[in-house]
């Protein structure tokens, strides 16, 4: 269950990365990118020790590996 909730949260954490960064690519790109991101910032918080019960939490971090997937992304492209 706590893939798909990622999953879930990255759709939302893509968007509003996007939005924090003013992204000019395509809105599939940054719903994309921020799939991985937020799938990747539980992970990595994950092996961190990060443990978030509440859903804000949880949605910070998918929105903090959004950002940076997506600013990795634009770097490379």
């Amino acid at each position: 269950m706590g893939f798909i909730l990622w999953i879930l949260y990255g759709l939302c954490a893509g968007a509003c990365a996007s939005w924090l960064l003013g992204s000019t690519h395509e809105w599939y790109w940054n719903i994309i990118i921020g799939i991985v991101g937020s799938i990747v910032g539980g992970f990595v918080a994950g092996l961190l020790g990060i443990k978030s019960s509440n859903w804000i939490g949880q949605f910070i971090i998918a929105v903090i590996g959004a950002v940076i997937c997506l600013l990795l992304y634009n770097y490379l492209a």
